[in-house]
């Protein structure tokens, strides 16, 4: 996966507090369109602008924060909940 953002956006921030709460730092590359111009122009060719943040899961861009966070912590918190009951059988 992969995270188009900049620092200073405010729903980047939501998007990253979210990242650092799960500790899936470790899953998704970072690309700061700031920082990086090359990131920028690769998310208007995926997207057609610079909205950010944009997840790019699989190919597929998700666009809004609320929606990125939602599918992370599905995706993340399942994940984690399987592996303890797993691992703490009655």
């Amino acid at each position: 996966m992969q995270l188009y953002f900049f620092k200073e956006c405010g729903f980047s921030q939501k998007v990253l507090n979210t990242i650092k709460n799960l500790k899936i730092e470790d899953k998704i590359v970072f690309k700061d369109i700031r920082e990086n111009p090359e990131y920028a122009k690769e998310l208007v060719d995926l997207c057609g602008d610079k909205q950010v943040p944009t997840l790019l899961v699989e190919n597929k861009p998700m666009r809004e924060s609320e929606d990125i966070k939602k599918f992370l912590i599905s995706k993340y918190m399942w994940s984690r909940f399987r592996n303890f009951i797993a691992n703490n059988p009655e």
